[in-house]
């Protein structure tokens, strides 16, 4: 690891001052503070390496481009069990104070609307990758088991088929178990 990501990051920024100074920023953020993307998570160990430069552009517009990288344990969809995951993202954000300002924004950059400042910067990590994660993180099938196989099912029709006797068995098994049946009882009597 080179030692340029052994600088410590500030908890807090001011991304219109870091970019009129022309800032970079490098070091390591700990996974285990990144308090949403642990919850999708099977283990929240390691670190994010983060490289951003801070400048402002030609039509005077701030901005942050650079990258993050880290290697993740999701919970594949399929199987239910870890999957690592390497993260690469390119970062690109112009910070933005006022809503009217994301029409005249050029393509090379995704808004960041600045309610307050200082930033937390943690919060800007955590949401670049979290828009980066697969919406349904699977391993490839040839790696998976999952509890069901899924040649097991020759069609989504079968698949249905299952899931349609799975929830006629537990709408059986409710109507047994309805703690309401002994009222209905009660007021069957009194109308007697």
């Amino acid at each position: 690891m080179s030692s340029k990501f052994n600088q410590r990051l500030p908890v807090q920024i001011d991304p219109i001052r870091l970019a009129v100074a022309r800032q970079q920023l490098q070091g390591e953020l700990e996974i285990s503070r990144l308090k949403r993307l642990n919850e999708l998570l099977t283990l929240p160990d390691g670190n994010v390496k983060v490289q951003l430069d801070f400048d402002v552009d030609v039509n005077k517009v701030h901005f942050v481009q650079g990258t993050l990288k880290a290697e993740l344990s999701l919970c594949c969809q399929r199987c239910l069990q870890a999957m690592p995951w390497s993260l690469d993202v390119d970062v690109s954000l112009a910070f933005l104070t006022h809503e009217h300002q994301i029409d005249e924004l050029v393509a090379d950059y995704e808004p960041y609307l600045l309610e307050t400042t200082p930033v937390v910067l943690s919060d800007i990590i955590e949401d670049e990758i979290l828009l980066a994660l697969p919406q349904v993180p699977m391993h490839d099938e040839s790696n998976c088991h999952p509890a069901v196989p899924l040649k097991e099912f020759n069609s989504v029709d079968d698949l249905a088929e299952v899931n349609k006797s799975q929830n006629a068995e537990s709408k059986t098994a409710s109507k047994r178990d309805n703690p309401f049946d002994v009222l209905t009882s009660i007021k069957t009597d009194l109308k007697k």
